[in-house]
Order: C-alpha cells, then structure tokens, then sequence
C-alpha cells in the first residue's frame, strides 16, 4: 500500500472532536494530517499480497480485509491455517502500520507482520522477526495501546490527548481556561519517554492509575514512575527514544528547561521548526542553513527493536557516529535499573529490580500488592513466583483474586490452573482452562495447558484435540 493511500484512508476515517473544530477548524484539519490524528484506522484498506518468513516457516497472504497464515506440509499441503480479519490499523503509515484483529471476545490481536513505509513492503511486526514469535494471539493491551489511542476504543489520538478535558474552555472559551501544553514538556513525555523497551518495564504506574487516567497539567510522577538500565546509553537506540534521547543531549541539559519538544515541533502541523540559531551563533552555525543541522546532528537511524524503520536519533551531539542494525535485538536486558527522570520510592524501586525468585522478592511483590489491591496483573506476577517457590496454597489464593479482579485477563487463568493441577487439582484446573479457552480461543498456551491437564485427567479424544488446537495456533509449541 503506498503512502498516499495511507494518508486518504486516515484522513476519511478519522474522528475529531466536534466541538474543538467548531472554533479551531484550521488547527483541527491540519491536525488531521499529523501523525498522532491518522494513529488509529478502522476497517484499513489493504494491498494484496503474499509474504514468506524463513525464520518460522510461515507463509502469509493478505486479501481484502484478512490476513491468513498458513505452513506447507512434505505433500504440499497447506497446514496450520489460520485467517484473520484486519480491523485495525495502528500507526500513521509515515514509518509503519501494523495491523490488529478484533476477536469476538472484543480483544484486539496483534497480526505479525506489518508495512513499512521506508521500503514499501510487507515484513515481520517489531519484535516477531524470530522463529518462536507469538503468532496471531498476542494481545495489544491498554498499557501497549496508550501513545497510539486517545481511548481504549481505539481511537486516534485528539485534541484531549495534550489539552486535557475541555469543559471549562467550552463554558467559557479564553486563554487559561484550557491547558497549554507549551507549559510542560511531560504532556508529551506521557508517549514518549520510553527508556528501553525488552527485559525491563521502563515504568510502573503509581497505585490506583488506570491506563489512560493522565491528565495534562499533572506532574508525571504523579501518574508513573520511571526507569532506566544501569549501564551506558549509548549505543542503544530504539523506535521510541525520542525524549529518552533529546534528554541526554548536552542541548537539553544546558537550557535550564528552556529547550523543550515544541520548541522545534509543532504537534499541530507536524512541521519542524529552525530552532538551532537561536541558540548556536557561530561561524559555522551562521555558514549552515539551520534546517540542515539535524541531517548532521541528529541524523536518522535504524532503530534496534524495529529494523524496518529510519527514526531521529534525538540526541543532539557534535559528531555523532553509529552503526545500524542488520537485524532485531531481541536480547532482553537483565541487569539492574535506576530510577530516571522520576524519583522512585524505595519499594518501587526494589519491585523494579525483582529479577530471580526467591522469599525476599516474593516478600517484595507481597508488599506491593497491598500498596495495590486493585492491580491484577501485580497478583499474578506474585502468583507465578510463588508457583516457581512451589508456595502453592499461596499462589492460588493470589491468582484467584487476579481472575476475580480482571476474568479477562488471561495470564491469570493460565497461572491458576497451574497452581490447582500442581496441588493435583487437576478437576478444577481443567475447568479454569476451559474457561480461560472460551474467554481467548487465540491464546496456544491455554490449549497446550488443557491438554496436558485432560491427559492426567484420562480423556486423550479431548486432550488430543487441545492440542491441536494449541499446535494450529502456534507451531512449535512444546
């Protein structure tokens, strides 16, 4: 699909609120065409097309509206076929889409591979360039949905996303009744400060904040706290570095909060404004054209986690030098990590560097879940390590309030079963899976768990057929 396709797609289907455009009908229209306004497409048109990837021996083919995935057998014969409907896109196509299924549970599926403005071609989404990649069952979740929705819909980010809720402008519409984000560079830290993005989480949200509760004007801190690896930035660059980046520049550090993301972006337009002069007076800063200095100063570069795609690299350095990856970096990082940007608690910070199981860290996580009765995926990563501890009364009594908290959330059954068939529970376990496999049918590891539980259980016929399942939907599963 080319470029201008892309942009008349986003443009019709595109939402804005009706009652910013009422009064700001430039801004709005021109918003339309930035990035953030085409970030979410419904129902995409798609290119046909076929794709092959060696890696997992996979074959691809999109036709109107559906992806399918199929392998071929010794005889020729199509095998593990699995068909999806594209009903979303996500990403504005100046870098990339991917594209996601609705499932009838009303999950959305990330599909595994994506186009890629650059080459103008089909390959493997970010992060799926590896033989055991997740297939069509990886859930996009709020957490991953945020920087490129303005609601859980999903939808394409609007005005609300950096001026907050506009009640009291449309009572009364004047300068100060509505927030300006020119106040505070963090309205665009909320998307783009991602310090790293395998191994660790890069940020934990502080108790009782839900996923899309920032509010513009807020501090940060007071909606998330963030981390960063131990070791030297440098030479890591990835897909969403932009403030992670801009902040390491010497730029930045010496401006005294002077320099900020809108001082060379206009997030209206998406133009890029001259700013380096107005700073840099120098010979050879007044010799240059100050449009030119970022090809050299901050030169475009293939991104570790997302090879297809050439970003800005946003820290501003005099001679920069690099090499671009030839492949995806999917070694996860291990080691330590230190608070960043954000000032941490002690028991955030302790929770953040929890790495291996053992009593002190399950005495950590305890500890954060009472800090946090409501989060559910907290009570399972409690819950597996206390399965990994073999504390399995514990554990059950911790995944069961998971699921009770959140029945959607399929790691919670998964790890409950776990916990019941360790206690030979195996009765109850099937019935979680069976359970967990009518909630995400997509999922493989549901499958493979319910066969392996029905096959202690004597039932092979239904064991059997789990299995298949689980091997249709992710090949390899073992």
């Amino acid at each position: 699909m080319n470029a201008a396709l892309w942009l008349a797609l986003a443009y019709s289907s595109n939402l804005f609120a009706d009652d910013c455009r009422a009064c700001h009908a430039a801004i709005a229209e021109s918003f339309s065409r930035t990035g953030m306004g085409r970030s979410i497409t419904e129902r995409p048109a798609v290119s046909p097309a076929t794709f092959y990837h060696a890696l997992s021996n996979r074959h691809y083919t999109f036709t109107a509206g559906k992806l399918k995935r199929h392998q071929v057998d010794a005889a020729g014969v199509e095998i593990n076929v699995i068909e999806k409907s594209i009903d979303v896109a996500i990403g504005s196509g100046n870098h990339a889409v991917t594209y996601a299924h609705r499932t009838g549970q009303g999950r959305l599926l990330e599909l595994p591979v994506s186009w890629y403005s650059q080459p103008k071609a089909y390959f493997m989404s970010p992060g799926y360039d590896a033989a055991n990649h997740p297939g069509m069952s990886r859930e996009v979740l709020d957490t991953c949905l945020f920087c490129h929705s303005d609601s859980p819909r999903p939808a394409a980010i609007t005005c609300r996303r950096c001026h907050g809720d506009a009640s009291a402008h449309l009572s009364k519409p004047a300068r100060g009744t509505i927030y300006n984000p020119k106040q505070s560079m963090e309205v665009c830290l909320q998307c783009h400060l991602e310090t790293v993005s395998r191994g660790i989480s890069d940020s934990i949200r502080q108790p009782g904040r839900s996923v899309f509760s920032y509010q513009p004007g807020e501090p940060l801190a007071a909606y998330k706290l963030y981390f960063d690896r131990a070791d030297a930035p440098q030479p890591r660059f990835e897909v969403n570095h932009a403030g992670y980046r801009l902040m390491q520049s010497a730029c930045f550090r010496k401006s005294a909060g002077k320099l900020t993301c809108v001082t060379c972006h206009d997030p209206h337009t998406a133009k890029v404004r001259d700013a380096c002069n107005s700073c840099h007076q120098s010979l050879h800063a007044r010799k240059e054209n100050a449009a030119a200095c970022p090809a050299c100063h901050m030169p475009k570069r293939t991104a570790q986690d997302a090879i297809h795609v050439a970003m800005t690299d946003h820290w501003i350095q005099r001679n920069p030098k690099f090499e671009n990856p030839r492949q995806e970096n999917h070694q996860p990082y291990t080691g330590p990590v230190v608070p960043f940007y954000t000032k941490a608690d002690p028991l955030t910070l302790a929770v953040a560097n929890v790495r291996e199981p053992s009593a002190a860290s399950a005495a950590l996580l305890a500890k954060y879940v009472e800090r946090n009765p409501a989060n559910a995926s907290a009570f399972v990563s409690l819950g597996k390590m206390l399965i990994q501890l073999n504390r399995l009364s514990d554990a059950e009594q911790r995944l069961r309030r998971a699921v009770t908290l959140d029945p959607m959330l399929t790691a919670a059954r998964t790890a409950l079963a776990v916990a019941l068939g360790r206690q030979g529970k195996l009765e109850e376990a099937a019935r979680v899976l069976e359970a967990a496999s009518s909630s995400n049918p997509d999922d493989p590891l549901v499958w493979f768990n319910l066969s392996t539980t029905l096959r202690m259980l004597n039932r092979a016929d239904r064991a059997d057929a789990a299995m298949r399942e689980a091997v249709r939907l992710q090949p390899g599963i073992r």
